[in-house]
């Protein structure tokens, strides 16, 4: 909790410091802006074309087949700062993963395949131009079956349902490519700092690619 806590202060102690700042001659999705204010954005309250929604997605395949979507929606805060919910999905096999033993005591090779959910929560906030920061914490569901040799038990390959999660928070940023006056392509660069002996980020970077409406 945290390592949660200071995520949230960090973000929004850079978006105190950058308040100040003389706003640019045109927003980060291209409008114009006149004495600080986008043309055509309503005054306070809801504003539907600050809504942001999107995702990202990944495939690999091989001796290890990896496929993910990741969509997630938000809400400019400001034409710097935004924040939001998502909820990514990822499959993943390894074949021949697990190696056990048949009842002639043959070697038997089986697949490493997972599910992993991972729930989230974000905030962006745009340092200069295109270059942004990123901060996510996300929870990660995991199942899969595990085969084994218990021969006090029987002979034959057995298999179970392993279920366990792990905490991941996301620290790092990206870079975006406008495509129109709302959508953009964007890249990112993450690292999960809390390194739980379970989350699937632990010892690398954490790389994503995607496309997004309103930021």
């Amino acid at each position: 909790m945290k390592q949660i806590a200071l995520a949230i202060l960090f973000c929004l102690g850079i978006n105190a410091a950058f308040a100040q700042d003389d706003v640019p001659m045109y927003s980060s999705t291209g409008k114009p802006v006149k004495d600080g204010k986008v043309a055509n954005r309503k005054d306070g309250g809801f504003d539907a074309s600050r809504i942001i929604f999107g995702g990202g997605f990944g495939f690999g395949f091989g001796n290890v087949t990896n496929i993910n979507v990741a969509p997630l929606v938000g809400y400019r805060i400001s034409d710097r700062f935004s924040a939001g919910v998502g909820m990514g999905y990822q499959y993943m096999r390894v074949k021949n993963y697990f190696s056990v033993f048949d009842a002639s005591s043959n070697t038997v090779y089986k697949p490493f395949t997972a599910n992993i959910y991972s729930p989230s929560v974000w905030m962006r906030y745009v340092l200069w131009n295109n270059i942004f920061a990123h901060v996510e914490y996300e929870h990660n569901f995991m199942s899969f079956k595990e085969y084994y040799n218990n021969y006090t038990v029987s002979t034959d390959i057995l298999s179970r349902d392993v279920k366990y999660n792990a905490p991941s928070l996301l620290v790092g940023g990206g870079i975006r490519q406008p495509l129109s006056d709302r959508v953009s392509i964007i890249f990112q660069g993450l690292y999960d700092v809390i390194q739980d002996e379970k989350s699937p980020y632990k010892g690398t970077i954490a790389f994503r690619f995607g496309i997004v409406a309103g930021f």
